[in-house]
């Protein structure tokens, strides 16, 4: 029996001295614990997401620098450490990892086949040392160990002997964690071996994605132990004898045939409290970063605002901050019906949130005065005055009371750019943008249900049965209901799965969709919102091209940063004309 060790460090981006304490600090608590291999995540001394600061020559030099650092103050310690840098050799850069130990740096293994644009790729052997063995301290056996970059996880014909080191980089995502336990277990299966992943965790960046951190350990097709969210050191005995291959189990798979809707089609408890988490993690992992106590949101009583409340209030407690630091506010407007205005009130109000109401319809007649509008015409003026007077206000008492303004809109109204350019459209971060509106009332029941007291919840099931509009224009009643407008958002969520997700054409997705909905559209139905669907979202893409930071929650993702990318002039018709 040895220990191994999966360790993930809380990283402060580029500041490589600052990491490498911290990954000796757990070096010193694996040693304490008689460790024997250490796996550290991807790019451990700078944070996996520094993104173009990686090509920054300061950054390179004290990355060096902080490695050599850390080997030095590895002597008179056992374990041996596998710790993330870029390297520069030879006038390229290269994403490594370098082995550590006895106080100094024993040799490097460095990414063949990199995905990241930053780095050179480089064949096997040109150059770098390869450490092979590690002693067994307690027989004398020497073990062979490597390290397996991500791409090379998934290389079938990739055979692996003894430890197999897998530093990651993994977004948290619906799924994931499951995923990564299965597939590490079939490796471990296939090439009768122990694997050891780290993957980069708490500190980096939320600008798209939120990195829980993973832990897994994992021999002969079984997962000896598997962590996420997971911050610190993870050790595990395995043994050396030989020991019958088990079957690894199979890697979550969907319902048979194609579901009607495919982001919540099965495990819909698992995927709700996992994509509530991923909200409320990646809230919590930019407030930290920022120092920001204080968040700021817009409280309509619909589906979407209720959802982005309910994050920021368990963000709160999860940082142990009073849910006094939440402003809530309601902005009733020409449309206001009584129905989600109560709603949004005694939502807050059970909450025992900061609450307050700033009424829009007199600023926003002074505004279309101002612009020489009639307000007795109901058009796009009339409507995002509205809306942008709303963003306003959210910006300006984020201002005075220092806090962040968290976005409500979701990933189906993004897709259709169904949100006022520059209004609704803008927050501080965005919460629910990874989300779809599907998806959301699944998401609310499961919070209802399972992670607030009685107070809210009446409330709570009332925003789900509420019919979805946008209440701009006057009535006292919903007088528009959106999916009237725009289509139903069943199907607007399954053209997003398979077009941006499966990558199929229009003419497969009606296919498709003919037979997940049948019985409920017709085929003529579904190819008049389908090609709504098309044109809205070739439309639309300049206001994705500046969309605020929000976590990737199902993996589809319309953040022109590490998302979805296209170009905001490009025309539908190639798309358009393939529906029959």
């Amino acid at each position: 029996m040895i220990k191994v060790a999966a360790a993930v460090p809380q990283v402060r981006l580029a500041q490589p001295m600052a990491n490498a304490e911290a990954c000796l600090e757990l070096i010193r608590e694996a040693h304490a614990g008689s460790v024997n291999v250490i796996c550290f995540p991807l790019l451990t001394l700078t944070g996996y997401t520094a993104g173009d600061l990686l090509c920054n020559a300061l950054l390179i030099d004290k990355s060096a620098e902080a490695l050599k650092w850390l080997a030095r103050r590895t002597s008179g310690l056992t374990p041996l450490a596998v710790v993330g840098l870029p390297l520069l050799k030879d006038g390229k850069l290269y994403n490594a990892m370098a082995f550590i130990k006895g106080g100094r740096v024993l040799g490097y293994r460095v990414e063949p086949n990199p995905s990241q644009r930053w780095f050179s790729g480089l064949s096997e052997g040109k150059g770098f040392s390869q450490v092979r063995e590690v002693v067994d301290s307690g027989l004398g056996r020497r073990f062979p160990v490597s390290v397996a970059f991500p791409g090379e996880l998934e290389n079938e014909k990739a055979r692996f002997k003894g430890i197999v080191l897998c530093p990651q980089a993994i977004e948290g995502r619906v799924g994931a964690h499951g995923s990564v336990t299965a597939g590490l277990a079939g490796l471990t299966s296939r090439c009768r071996c122990t694997a050891v992943l780290a993957s980069a965790g708490k500190g980096e960046s939320s600008t798209d994605y939120w990195y829980p951190g993973f832990a897994v350990v994992a021999q002969n097709g079984l997962s000896l132990y598997s962590s996420s969210p997971f911050c610190g050191l993870a050790v595990c005995g395995i043994s050396t004898a030989p020991v019958p291959v088990t079957a690894a189990p199979a890697l979550p798979m969907g319902e048979e045939g194609i579901s009607a809707d495919p982001f919540m089609c099965c495990d819909t408890l698992r995927k709700a409290r996992e994509a509530f988490a991923i909200q409320c993690g990646a809230l919590r992992t930019r407030l930290e970063h920022t120092g920001i106590r204080r968040l700021v949101i817009g409280v309509s009583g619909g589906l979407d605002s209720t959802l982005a409340l309910l994050a920021c209030a368990r963000t709160l407690d999860s940082m142990g901050l009073p849910r006094k630091n939440l402003v809530g506010i309601t902005m009733p407007g020409f449309g206001t019906t009584d129905r989600t205005y109560s709603n949004a009130v005694n939502m807050m109000k059970a909450l025992e949130i900061e609450w307050r109401e700033i009424n829009i319809k007199e600023a926003c007649l002074l505004h279309l005065r101002d612009i020489g509008h009639d307000p007795a015409v109901h058009d796009s003026a009339y409507e995002n005055a509205q809306a942008r007077e709303r963003t306003q206000i959210l910006m300006d008492v984020a201002n005075e009371t220092g806090a962040l303004v968290v976005g409500t809109g979701d990933l189906s109204e993004l897709a259709l750019g169904w949100c006022t350019y520059n209004g609704d459209h803008m927050s501080m971060y965005a919460v629910n943008g990874g989300i779809p509106k599907t998806a959301i009332q699944h998401i609310i029941r499961y919070v209802a249900e399972n992670e607030l007291n009685e107070s809210v919840k009446p409330f709570l099931f009332d925003v789900i049965d509420t019919p979805i509009s946008p209440e701009l224009l006057p009535g006292g009643t919903v007088t528009q209901k959106t999916e009237d407008i725009i289509g139903p958002y069943r199907l607007h969520d399954f053209f997003i799965w398979h077009f941006m997700g499966e990558c199929r054409s229009p003419r497969e997705i009606s296919e498709l969709a003919a037979g997940a909905f049948a019985g409920e559209y017709s085929r003529d139905e579904i190819n008049r919102w389908l090609k709504l669907f098309l044109k809205r979202f070739f439309s639309q893409q300049f206001k994705r091209s500046c969309m605020p930071d929000g976590p990737d929650v199902f993996g589809i993702s319309l953040s022109p940063r590490g998302g979805w990318t296209m170009p905001s002039d490009v025309s539908s018709a190639l798309w358009t004309e393939d529906i029959c």
